[in-house]
């Protein structure tokens, strides 16, 4: 069982103790994808790995909020690559507003994280296994990558994973606001009350259970004008509809078992569409995480003592 780091003193452990620790381990540099972005990504490779693990972030978010879980996969012994997506962290971006996050096609993160394993991975790891770790938007990533791609990962653990997002409106209207939008050429205008960074933000409206864990990457998010990616474009709104559509219509072509990891509570995703998801995959195991909302990774020990303990069992 991994020893967590306590939720008791956790600023100071994290800037003390895990995050130098890390730094002498990480390597941060980027690749040119299919159509000539650069993606950025951090990567901690291990002696004598186990395999690699992707970890593919949520919706505005970074390979930086997910320092403690590398730490975590590298202290088991696989090598970690964690991408910024397109239009996130210190990835490509084609929206100047530093709140909004811009996209047309979610084929497009399938397509960089393919261009990651085959360029980056693939070589680094030889015939080594690789696992995904992905949450929310990373785990729409996920599958539409495998989709494609069935016979490239060893498994995958989807927590929290987003099929399709409470867009605060029936998603039918949503989409076809952002279509006739977008027929205007307003892909890139910012979702109206979405997009803009709050600094101020209270961990009781967060989708965090730990208030240390919440506060430690919030205060990043307010030094780092990077890190304040908030909210979605018109663009990117019809562009993850369309995507709910294909994964649901091509779910059937996955091959790889899967762990999905779902919250007790959570406001961001719409459940009825992870049932669809679920009850089109075959080998495909389900864990309610009690506790929890829907940044599960973000939970206070008791529960992350569970959640990892799933995680590392079913990777083993």
């Amino acid at each position: 069982m991994i020893q967590l780091v306590s939720e008791n003193n956790y600023k100071l452990n994290m800037q003390v103790k895990i995050e130098p620790y890390l730094e002498r381990k990480r390597v941060i540099d980027s690749f040119e994808s299919f159509d000539g972005s650069l993606i950025s990504y951090e990567a901690y490779k291990a002696k004598g790995s186990k395999g690699a693990v992707i970890i593919l972030h949520g919706f505005t978010e970074s390979a930086e909020k997910f320092r403690e879980a590398s730490y975590y996969f590298y202290g088991e012994g696989y090598s970690v690559y964690v991408p910024d997506l397109r239009g996130h962290g210190s990835s490509y971006r084609t929206s100047q507003k530093a709140g909004t996050v811009n996209g047309n096609d979610f084929d497009d993160y399938a397509k960089d994280l393919n261009v990651l394993i085959e360029t980056i991975v693939r070589p680094a790891e030889e015939r080594k296994p690789i696992y995904i770790y992905s949450h929310s938007l990373g785990s729409a990533a996920a599958i539409l990558y495998m989709e494609k791609h069935p016979d490239v990962i060893r498994k995958a653990v989807l927590s929290s994973p987003m099929i399709c997002g409470n867009m605060g409106m029936p998603v039918p209207v949503a989409y076809t606001v952002a279509k006739l939008l977008c027929s205007f050429g307003g892909e890139s205008v910012s979702a109206p009350g979405r997009c803009k960074f709050n600094p101020d933000m209270k961990f009781e409206k967060s989708d965090a259970t730990s208030k240390a864990r919440f506060e430690y990457y919030q205060e990043k998010r307010v030094n780092n004008r990077l890190l304040q990616t908030n909210g979605p474009s018109f663009g990117w709104v019809k562009a993850s509809v369309k995507a709910r559509d294909k994964m649901l219509r091509e779910v059937y072509r996955i091959r790889t078992p899967l762990l999905i990891l779902l919250p007790e509570k959570d406001k961001q995703l719409l459940a009825s569409y992870q049932q669809k998801f679920i009850s089109g995959v075959k080998g495909t195991k389900v864990i309610d995480i009690k506790g929890s909302k829907h940044e599960i990774f973000a939970s206070t020990d008791e529960v992350l003592k569970e959640y990892y303990g799933h995680i590392f069992e079913f990777f083993e």
